[in-house]
């Protein structure tokens, strides 16, 4: 784990154990003052009601925490399908003639310092860039214009390939950035843990306020950890844990370096 990927983890760590903490010591604190002393208690009933809640809430966090999980593995997926897209048609490009290779160089070029520099950053806020807009535009023109001079060659057709699974995977990644989990989930997931977190202190009623914060401590601290990382995972390019763009920065390096295009350093339109 990178230096500053452990910093955001040991900060998130501790911020989860002192809201566990301080969700304990209000639930104590509210049952204690409206709950009657005679009301509370480990009956047997109440455990088996306990369990079964236990149980409901639990199928249903993981089954929210597997769809999140899965949509943020896809959009890493989606990232690394565009990066080797671009850097597959800087490799398509040179089999072309000298001046096509370094106009379809400068493009890929443009296109991935836009998606770097510009419409990552836009997608923490949902949104999508311009640049990259026209640039995609740009090098899909590029490729199609060689087809009045290698309408036959299959370069050329693995290479419009290309440019579409690169336009796929970037719509993909766009949907990705701006996913949200339906609001019922989320009241499910509070409302049930918070009402879990209350039946458990009323469980634990009648031990001493040190006992009740051992038997409360970790659904507190359970009930945060679902939340979090549900949170983390339902918006993959937000936030501390935002998946970076890694791999379009490698393959931007690439085709600097596989295509030299003189004009590589001049502004983008």
């Amino acid at each position: 784990i990178p230096r500053g990927g452990r910093q955001v983890t040991l900060l998130s760590v501790i911020a989860i154990i002192v809201a566990g903490l301080a969700l304990t010591l209000t639930s104590i604190l509210l049952v204690r003052t409206f709950v009657p002393r005679k009301l509370r208690g480990r009956e047997q009933k109440r455990g088996i009601v306990f369990a079964f809640c236990g149980v409901i809430y639990a199928l249903v966090v993981g089954f929210v925490l597997a769809f999140a999980l899965q949509g943020y593995q896809q959009a890493e997926s989606d990232a690394a399908i565009e990066a080797d897209s671009v850097t597959s048609l800087s490799r398509s490009a040179t089999l072309f003639d000298a001046e096509s290779r370094d106009h379809i160089g400068h493009e890929l070029i443009c296109y991935a310092r836009s998606v770097v520099n510009q419409e990552w950053p836009a997608m923490r806020s949902g949104d999508s860039s311009e640049l990259t807009v026209a640039a995609s535009d740009r090098l899909f023109h590029s490729f199609g214009s060689l087809g009045s001079t290698h309408s036959n060659d299959a370069a050329l057709s693995g290479s419009l390939d290309r440019i579409r699974e690169m336009d796929e995977a970037r719509a993909s990644r766009l949907i990705k950035s701006d996913q949200q989990l339906p609001a019922m989930f989320w009241v499910f997931m509070i409302g049930g843990g918070l009402l879990l977190i209350g039946y458990s202190t009323i469980l634990s009623g009648r031990e001493s306020f040190f006992g009740q914060i051992l038997f409360i401590m970790p659904v507190s601290l359970l009930l945060l950890c679902s939340v979090y990382l549900v949170v983390v995972f339902e918006q993959p390019f937000k936030g501390p844990n935002a998946i970076k763009p890694a791999a379009m920065e490698v393959a931007l390096e690439s085709v600097d370096r596989f295509v030299p295009d003189p004009r590589a350093d001049r502004p983008c339109p």
